[in-house]
């Protein structure tokens, strides 16, 4: 089946079960409600009759039926609250499958036009490849899976492993969809995973204090024996001694207590999901891929950690009713006994939670990435190997374009020639190549799919200079925007390090014949380096160079054909210089001219 074919029956599937989870529901609010009303009525008769035992059974047992049903009621309410969940991730999925309109978060914020290529290769935004890709459900997620994009792989052996977790991950359509929901369940708010790890740095005030572990259960002890003391002697001196030296030790640490309770209170639901979502990673049974084992071995432990530290943390936040907040500690040091067990916790678990943390995000961004594999059937594995720097390609189409109306066409660059120039007229489809060659050797560094027939690729830092704004806020202008980028691109280049370079139209800032000496330079400084390079430009002139540097640049191009006062394009890339013009013919048609 297709993935659109799959999603249909998906979103079939969960409303035929939400509304099988709605009537048991309203069913067993009706029980018990019934279970309630009977026991009041049971109730009543057993005061009425002078505590009759007869009536004293069924209260309990309606009591105990109350208590079954609202925890069956319970449960059930948290899986009508998921299969919502799951219908709507796949009503998303249905939509951007059969619309190209994505309704997932878009990653703006991660928006960077100082980045070397986000900007120009859409990877964030609206319309984007994270927002075609994006599948995470907690903060630390989505910002794993945006640095997997600003940050691609620079080795062959983790691109090689990631290619094979993805491949794993594809078919587990169950665990990704839930892997999806548990974590866009988890609610993760700002700040949520800042102020664990700032719990975690703190020093262990409380257990390194021997002397106050014995105290916190010998005071206690003492005042409840002073108050059985009063009932046998009606001397109540002991009990206010006993109480004033409990107060005396919880006011010397309230404020280390508050420090704690500050940075760990109300995370009980986020730890407990937290928890969940390892539990769900360690249990899943996926075999051959030894990036996806490295993960669940660091979830093995942690399912029922975390969920001791969420019990532990809603205990602490019980401080907090005037009851345990008072009475309690009052009598057998609640906050002490508290604070002691998170500090065991945190002694035991401490330098681990990153790694859970860290285990969690990376599944997500590589849940992300099998999603979209997925919903790309179509798209091949590209090869990737360190000996010659090359891109070689066939059938290369941008990601973001709908099959139907997506042109393809081949590249081949690094073998022998290290730069391509463009040529051609205005809308014939250079830039948006550009962009198809960027965007596909970006999925690859990644670990992902291609949109193409084939793919070969070196890994390389890409970088581009396709879409320079200016910058009233910076006092920056157009032009000084574009030869910051480019000088950025040369300082990279010194480093030594493999860099892919893409340019679209550059230098536009100046007059025609200091742009053309300029590109001209430019690239010839760019072919001392370790580069490879595509530009694309209308200055037709620099296809001269081809005849200078035959064995490191080529000419390919773009052109558009007038036929019968309609001017048309077929978007396919062939070699040598364009010659055919638009603009003026447009002018006229649009009667600008």
């Amino acid at each position: 089946m297709t993935p659109i074919t799959i999603y249909e029956q998906q979103v079939n599937d969960y409303k035929a079960e939400i509304s099988q989870l709605q009537q048991r529901l309203s069913g067993l609010g009706w029980v018990r409600l019934c279970c309630f009303l009977a026991a009041l009525v049971c109730g009543y008769f057993y005061f009425r009759d002078n505590f009759e035992t007869i009536w004293l059974l069924p209260v309990v047992l309606l009591a105990v039926a109350f208590m079954y049903i609202l925890s069956k009621y319970q449960g059930m309410q948290d899986h009508l609250t998921l299969s919502k969940t799951l219908l709507d991730l796949n009503e998303k999925e249905w939509r951007l499958a059969t619309t190209g309109q994505s309704g997932f978060q878009d990653g703006e914020v991660y928006s960077n036009e100082q980045h070397p290529f986000t900007g120009d290769l859409d990877v964030f935004g609206h319309s984007s490849l994270y927002s075609h890709m994006n599948r995470t459900g907690t903060l630390m997620g989505s910002r794993k899976l945006a640095d997997c994009l600003q940050e691609p792989l620079k080795e062959v052996q983790d691109i090689v492993h990631t290619q094979e977790a993805i491949h794993k991950l594809v078919p587990r359509f169950k665990f990704r969809q839930l892997l999806t929901a548990q974590s866009a369940l988890a609610k993760e708010k700002p700040g949520d995973v800042a102020s664990l790890y700032k719990w975690l740095q703190l020093p262990l005030e409380f257990l390194r204090k021997k002397w106050l572990n014995i105290v916190r259960w010998v005071s206690p002890a003492l005042l409840i024996g002073s108050v059985v003391y009063y009932f046998i002697s009606d001397e109540y001196y002991p009990i206010s001694i006993f109480l004033c030296i409990n107060w005396l030790i919880l006011g010397s640490n309230v404020k280390k207590v508050n420090a704690q309770h500050q940075l760990i209170s109300n995370k009980e639901k986020i730890l407990s999901k937290f928890a969940l979502l390892l539990k769900l990673i360690n249990e899943e049974e996926i075999d051959g891929a030894s990036l996806l084992n490295e993960h669940k071995e660091k979830a093995a432990s942690a399912n029922v950690a975390l969920h001791r530290l969420a019990r532990i943390c809603n205990a602490l936040d019980q401080r907090m009713n005037l009851i345990v907040g008072v009475f309690l500690n009052s009598f057998v040091l609640y906050d002490l006994h508290c604070v002691f067990a998170i500090e065991r916790w945190k002694a035991r678990y401490q330098e681990e939670v990153p790694g859970w943390m860290d285990v969690i995000a990376r599944m997500e961004a590589l849940n992300s990435m099998a999603t979209f594999a997925f919903n790309h059937p179509e798209y091949i594995y590209p090869q990737v190997n360190e000996h010659t720097a090359q891109l070689v390609a066939k059938g290369v189409g941008h990601p973001l374009i709908p099959a139907e109306d997506c042109v393809r066409n081949d590249i081949r660059i690094g073998d022998p020639q290290h730069f391509l120039i463009i040529t051609g007229s205005n809308m014939s489809g250079k830039s948006t190549f550009l962009r198809s060659v960027g965007s596909n050797l970006l999925l690859a560094l990644s670990g992902m799919p291609v949109c193409a027939e084939s793919f070969a690729c070196s890994p390389m830092r890409i970088m581009t200079s396709m879409r320079i704004k200016d910058s009233i806020a910076k006092h920056t202008s157009y032009f000084q925007a574009e030869l910051l980028r480019l000088q950025q691109i040369v300082e990279v280049l010194k480093t030594g390090e493999r860099v892919f370079i893409l340019l679209d139209e550059i230098l536009k800032g100046t007059n025609s014949e200091d742009k053309l000496s300029g590109s001209r330079k430019l690239i010839e400084h760019f072919l001392q380096y370790h580069c490879l390079g595509m530009i694309a430009t209308h200055d037709l002139e620099l296809g001269h160079l081809e005849e200078t540097y035959p064995q490191k640049i080529s000419n390919y191009c773009f052109e558009s054909t007038i036929r019968e006062d309609q001017l048309f394009f077929d978007y396919r890339i062939r070699e040598g210089v364009a010659r055919n013009k638009n603009a003026t013919f447009l002018m006229q048609k649009m009667q600008i001219i």
